[in-house]
């Protein structure tokens, strides 16, 4: 995937819930109820992920959200663990099962003209090795809030930049993988830049990275020019250039009024640039990478 800038992109900004669960598998509210949660909480896109199952969402679609089918697959690792794939835009008649080889079950969705992404890396205990060369996979969770909030492995960040380095060319999604719909509700959703609030706008939007992951935080611009690049956000603590290698910048207010903008030269040489933000609370926001 080529880094095409967000905010550059026609359209507008439409918060998405990409990874929750309901009653139709082992979550603890009906669909309707997620639903409504997330309506009431100015939620855009909703997409209900139970397991081993596409749920069906239709009719919960209402004015000022969309719902997006999809489900969540099983795979086993070549190394000993497994993976948890997040499927959308995907039916019931074409949803993979569980237990098919991560890079058939990544075809499969292709196929059926749908999106995936990986799921909670640091909580599936997967290594760098897992993520490489895996044709069709849009990126990884770099947040998920469930993960976070229940055993503290939530953020793969360091995963992602693992990845990164190494050439892949994945984006970053915060999700709250809800069962509980307590403490796991309500933490990670990712920005969607869209013309329109469907699913295939939405899907569309994953397709292009036209996306940006968050906890709280948002990153209001990012441009290139000249070499340098600029981001103007929400008041934060910090802003971060992350790059490969011992490559980046870190800027932070140390005490000092909330940043709200900064910028920095691009290396002549490198992979890829991304960046991150985090607030006063510690909570954070994830741009796609830039690829060098």
């Amino acid at each position: 995937m080529e880094f095409h800038n967000p905010w550059e992109a026609p359209g507008f900004f439409a918060k998405a819930h990409l990874h929750t669960h309901t009653t139709e598998s082992d979550g603890k509210v009906s669909p309707a109820r997620a639903a409504e949660i997330h309506w009431r909480c100015g939620y855009s896109f909703l997409a209900i992920t139970d397991h081993d199952r596409v749920t069906d969402t239709a009719a919960l679609a209402r004015e000022g959200m969309a719902t997006i089918p999809g489900g969540e697959l099983s795979c086993p690792s070549e190394r000993g663990g497994f993976y948890h794939v997040v499927a959308l835009g995907v039916t019931p008649d074409n949803l993979p099962p569980s237990g098919k080889p991560i890079k058939e079950t990544l075809r499969a969705v292709h196929e059926a003209d749908g999106v995936a992404f990986i799921a909670h890396p640091y909580w599936s205990c997967n290594t760098v090795e897992d993520l490489l060369g895996l044709p069709h996979c849009l990126g990884v969770e770099v947040y998920n809030h469930g993960c976070e909030a229940e055993i503290g492995k939530g953020i793969s960040s360091v995963h992602w930049d693992d990845a990164l380095l190494r050439g892949e060319r994945y984006v970053g999604l915060a999700v709250d993988d809800a069962h509980m719909y307590g403490v796991d509700a309500l933490g990670g959703w990712t920005w969607l830049r869209v013309t329109e609030l469907t699913a295939e706008a939405a899907l569309n939007a994953l397709r292009q990275g036209l996306l940006y992951a968050s906890t709280g935080p948002e990153i209001l611009d990012l441009r290139i020019h000249d070499g340098i690049i600029e981001v103007e956000t929400s008041p934060v603590e910090a802003i971060r250039f992350m790059a490969g290698g011992q490559q980046g910048w870190c800027e932070q207010s140390w005490g000092r009024p909330p940043l709200t903008a900064a910028r920095w030269r691009l290396p002549e040489k490198g992979v890829y640039v991304r960046v991150e933000v985090i607030d006063e609370r510690g909570r954070r926001a994830w741009a796609p990478p830039i690829y060098l």
